[in-house]
């Protein structure tokens, strides 16, 4: 049992969590240490919490771009991921968030990538890493292999159902490989990709947002970018959902099937810690960013003109978190690049 936490939750303007003003510090002050040459060891540890959910996901995009134009991208001892969050995460420690982002603005509003009509495969993520992320907006593999900071993404072993966080840089398997299979949606893309020798998919029906694992792996300060509202809570499937998963995602797969009857449990769970609902360990601070209405995308939602839109507002407000300038930010399409506050 965790002892109860040492502050009452906290809600801070656009943060939520548990003595979130504490986390916003913590990256402030080691942002300031480090621009002035002192990259001594400060006692914390910063963890980066990244969550998905197909084209939601531009929100926390526009987190991260944001949070890249401060300064922060190599800041982050670790940075958790799950479905498209872990694309998010990638751009972002390659330094390249706003090609990242265009990915959603210009990739993943096409036919080519999500098409309704194509019921075998609804969302093409084979499209997405064979011709998008290897070819007309690559990302910068090495950069993320040599980074600081640690990168693990959410999967799913399909043979046994169980949800995992793999750490990028402890396995052979190519990072393009991992980050496929973390993206590999149920049901949408419905297929698997082999990581040493397994089958695995998107984690998010086990892991949310892999929040519980930073915390069991020591983060002490942990900023959490979210793509649901506060107030949001995923209601169990019924009959009829569960039937059609085990038909066309699961097959009779009964630990799978499992995984998806059980997880809006595993989404209460991650959402009561980031929202500072339920205990959490002594000395642990937790920042937590949600969207607003304005921002509400859904998982298949291919306006751009939205996308955009919900992208821009979820990085102001993330300025607005650090004290930056917010109004006159904006999201430049497609640079290689992040750009460094002045």
């Amino acid at each position: 049992m965790l002892d109860p936490p040492t502050v009452n939750p906290s809600t801070i303007g656009p943060l939520h969590g548990v003595n979130s003003s504490a986390v916003i510090a913590a990256i402030k002050e080691r942002r300031a240490r480090w621009q002035a040459g002192n990259r001594e060891p400060d006692g914390r540890k910063l963890g980066l919490v990244i969550e998905g959910g197909a084209m939601r996901a531009v929100c926390s995009a526009g987190g991260a771009v944001a949070l890249a134009h401060l300064g922060f991208t190599d800041l982050f001892d670790e940075l958790y991921a799950t479905s498209a969050g872990a694309m998010n995460a990638s751009y972002f420690l390659s330094n390249q968030p706003e090609l990242g982002i265009s990915v959603y603005f210009d990739s993943c509003t096409t036919r080519s990538f999500l098409n309704p009509l194509r019921v075998w495969k609804v969302i093409d993520v084979d499209y997405l890493f064979e011709q998008v992320v290897s070819r007309d907006k690559p990302l910068d593999v090495n950069k993320i292999l040599s980074s600081r900071t640690k990168l693990f993404v959410a999967v799913i072993d399909k043979r046994s159902g169980a949800g995992t966080v793999i750490d990028t840089k402890a396995t052979n398997t190519p990072l393009l490989s991992i980050l496929k299979a973390a993206t590999a949606l149920p049901v949408l893309y419905n297929r698997t990709v082999d990581i040493d020798g397994r089958p695995f998919m998107d984690g998010g029906l086990a892991i949310p947002f892999p929040i519980e694992q930073a915390l069991v792996n020591g983060c002490t300060d942990v900023l959490v970018l979210l793509t649901r509202p506060e107030d949001h809570y995923t209601d169990a499937p019924g009959w009829a959902s569960r039937r059609m998963f085990d038909l066309i995602c699961a097959r009779g797969n009964a630990n799978l099937n499992q995984i998806y009857s059980l997880c809006h449990e595993r989404s209460r769970v991650a959402r009561d810690l980031a929202f500072g609902r339920v205990a959490t360990p002594p000395g642990v601070n937790i920042a937590t960013i949600c969207t607003d209405e304005p921002e509400t995308i859904q998982r298949t939602t291919s306006n751009r003109a939205l996308l955009r839109s919900a992208a821009i507002s979820y990085g102001r407000k993330t300025l607005r978190v650090f004290g930056a300038n917010a109004e006159a930010w904006d999201i430049r399409d497609g640079e290689n690049k992040g750009s460094n506050a002045k």
